[in-house]
């Protein structure tokens, strides 16, 4: 009889394992589990870091070449038919009728023609400035993600050349 007492310990201690290699395996499904999750978070926070340190570059190198149109603008004493003709860069400037000067960039930030581009500078004149005062608004665009006709402005400032007076106004006209 004390055979017997022995076979049920061993079939009882056999018995009680397999509820805990139960446990531990549904305590590893639910750390893999959270360990997955974990990741699909990281992974949204550095998608989403990198598109904002690409739009970050983005408005940088546009503001850049803004900035240089801008002292372009004012070394030809506010002629913007000159700063086209003079080839500032290179062959890309559009001037329109009502002259609106406009320079087309493609993702990489290379000049390229208006149907390739995804952004572009425009220099807009600003009327009413008066006789010895002339300005510009430089505008940046960004079309949209989709191939439709969605546009973004990113941003705008004017730029304002003042023309020196005539020596004749300078001294009161005397």
């Amino acid at each position: 009889m004390a055979a017997l007492n022995k076979q049920t310990v061993v079939r009882r201690r056999g018995a009680s394992q397999p509820p805990r290699s139960r446990a531990f395996f549904l305590e590893l499904l639910l750390n893999m589990l959270v360990f997955a999750l974990c990741a699909v978070v990281a992974l949204q926070v550095f998608t989403e870091a990198k598109m904002t340190t690409d739009r970050a570059a983005a408005l940088s190198t546009l503001t850049i070449e803004a900035k240089e149109l801008a002292g372009y603008y004012k070394v030809t004493n506010g002629d913007v038919s000159e700063l086209v003709a003079s080839g500032v860069r290179g062959d890309f400037g559009e001037l329109s009728s009502s002259g609106v000067l406009r320079y087309y960039y493609d993702r990489d930030f290379q000049l390229t023609e208006a149907n390739a581009s995804y952004y572009w500078l425009e220099l807009a004149p600003v009327l009413g400035m008066g006789s010895s005062v002339s300005a510009i608004e430089i505008i940046a665009y960004q079309m949209g993600p989709s191939t439709g006709d969605s546009v973004y402005e990113l941003f705008s400032f004017t730029v304002v050349n003042y023309q020196p007076l005539p020596p004749s106004l300078e001294q009161g006209g005397r």
